[in-house]
């Protein structure tokens, strides 16, 4: 088939949807079943499918990083086989729940509805429970959530003992896919953020979460959803979800997998989203339980570590090899090169010019112009002042974290100027002496920093690399692949065309490239700017456009 023939199909594809992320394209629920970082948009992973579906006839898609499982069910509402893949497993709870098929559905809800009725009925304030333990569990949790989570743990334990065997591994599904849901909801962390963050000492009085009544809204929303699943699904599908790495699909070897249609990480999960930290919270109240009813095992203590780019996710592909494989990698390997050498004599320069800065301190000739001429200088002086007032305010409990930001940024540029008034005082000046020690540590970890980033960065992309490996031999020929991916930035200044490189690994592989689609974000859990990791200083956007890689697999007849 003519690779241009193909292109034609994809043109005027509109993936440019507006609103919130739905949990499904066909069902939009009162309340969050359950959160998850960098979920795909519905809407447009159905348009995808159908798309394949009717263009390539496909029956079974593969989905390496099933994340919450937006893919699975999609596949189930348009009658397609699927099998999918994570080594998170929250991921695997959530997946499997979202896809699962409930028989005898009205059972199902009236025996859960029971369930929460009475529990909602039986649990007091001055009700005697054993309380669960984990190390830190009172940093994460207030009391009274702690001993909340602790009954509907206890009574979600009974219930799945002696209820219907038959129905035990989906009681087991939704219940525990609730009661993580609302763990989440219950806890003191920042909830709007991917990485375990503490809420401020003033937000923490002000939070007040009833555990048993948001559990008991997660299992209605959830009972939403899966019925009306049931309704709509055109056929009765086969759903394989399993607890694996996606660097090795060797349970795959002898499954037809015509289609794969994925989203990767951005990058690993230290720089980029921690789905590891994420659930760590989740995972830690109810493993137990998990590996009970349902066998995901969650051995691994710091999931982040093993995942793509991983610390402790290894392979041994030659990097010379996926460098070799692809011009656009190569580019970013010799731009990373020239920022690690430029940035660290960067760096290397400004702790000279501190040093000056903290010389004319000791001789009473310390002017704040002479600081603020230097840019880049000022600019890290400036954030450790802000960070300092920052720490403090937190400390004292009094405001919220919004507040304390406000405050901390306010405070600082008061201080300095202050070190700019006629009248400068001794103990202002000295105290900015006090500071400067500090930035200078912060700029020799920033000359260590930058050849060690460019390592994690390539570290990722031989990983990346593998699983484009493992993708191609479990895929017939002929088949297809849409790979949904954002172009990240590193280095605080390198944009990463991961499309093209993605583009020129399938071409090495002896793939045709058929188009690479563009949709804006309108809705996304990621912040429009985040502190660079590089210079700490100043803001980068982060990526306001997906880029969805579609290719097709080389067949002897073409």
């Amino acid at each position: 088939m003519v690779a241009s023939i193909e292109k034609e199909w994809w043109i005027g594809l509109d993936l440019n949807y507006s609103g919130e992320n739905n949990f499904a394209s066909f069902f939009s629920s009162n309340g969050n079943i359950h959160s998850y970082p960098a979920k795909a948009v519905p809407e447009m992973v159905v348009s995808l499918l159908k798309k394949l579906k009717e263009e390539y006839s496909i029956t079974k898609v593969l989905d390496p990083f099933v994340g919450s499982g937006t893919v699975a069910l999609e596949c189930k509402y348009l009658g397609l086989d699927f099998c999918g893949s994570d080594l998170n497993p929250l991921s695997i709870l959530l997946a499997r729940t979202k896809s699962l098929t409930v028989n005898n559905t009205s059972f199902v809800e009236e025996s859960l509805k029971e369930f929460i009725a009475s529990v909602s009925k039986k649990y007091k304030p001055e009700k005697i429970v054993e309380l669960f333990k984990f190390d830190n569990i009172e940093y994460w949790f207030k009391p009274e959530n702690i001993k909340e989570l602790s009954f509907i743990k206890q009574e979600i334990n009974l219930y799945l003992q002696v209820c219907n065997t038959e129905y035990r591994e989906t009681f087991a599904l939704i219940l525990l896919t609730a009661f993580s849901s609302t763990v989440r909801e219950s806890s003191l962390t920042r909830n709007s953020e991917f990485k375990l963050y503490r809420m401020s000492p003033g937000d923490i009085d002000k939070f007040n979460v009833n555990s048993i009544a948001v559990f008991k809204n997660k299992i209605e929303n959830l009972l939403g959803l899966l019925v009306e699943t049931n309704k709509l699904s055109v056929r009765k599908t086969v759903t394989n979800i399993q607890l694996k790495n996606a660097k090795d699909l060797l349970h795959l070897k002898n499954k037809k997998i015509d289609a794969v249609l994925t989203s990767p990480p951005y990058g690993d999960s230290q720089s980029t989203v921690a789905y590891g930290e994420f659930s760590k919270l989740p995972i830690q109240w109810s493993k137990d339980l998990l590996f009970r009813y349902l066998n995901i095992p969650t051995t691994i203590d710091n999931v982040d570590e093993y995942l793509l780019g991983g610390k402790k996710s290894t392979n041994d592909t030659s990097l010379r090899k996926i460098i070799r494989s692809s011009t656009t990698l190569r580019n970013l390997f010799n731009e990373m090169k020239l920022v690690c050498r430029d940035g660290s004599e960067k760096y290397r320069l400004l702790i000279n010019d501190l040093e000056l800065i903290k010389k004319d301190i000791e001789e009473n000739k310390f002017v704040l112009s002479k600081l603020i001429s230097n840019t880049d200088l000022y600019e890290l002086v400036k954030e450790r002042i802000r960070l300092d007032y920052y720490r403090m305010l937190n400390k004292s409990g009094q405001l919220s974290n919004k507040e304390v930001k406000l405050k901390a940024k306010k405070l600082t540029e008061i201080f300095l100027s202050e070190l700019n008034g006629d009248n400068l005082c001794s103990e202002t000046v000295q105290i900015l002496s006090n500071k400067l020690p500090f930035v200078k540590d912060t700029l020799k970890r920033k000359v260590i920093a930058l050849p060690r980033r460019v390592r994690q960065i390539l570290h990722f992309f031989k990983e990346l690399y593998l699983v484009v490996q493992q993708t191609d031999q479990v895929l017939v020929e002929g088949g297809v692949q849409a790979w949904i991916v954002g172009h990240r930035t590193v280095l605080g200044s390198i944009t990463v065309d991961m499309a093209e490189v993605l583009n020129d690994w399938f071409l090495s592989l002896g793939y045709d490239k058929v188009i690479t689609l563009h949709r804006q974000y309108s809705f996304k859990r990621l912040p429009h700017h985040i502190n660079s990791t590089v210079t700490r200083k100043s803001e980068i956007k982060t990526m306001m456009e997906e880029h969805i890689v579609i290719v097709r697999k080389y067949t002897s007849a073409d």
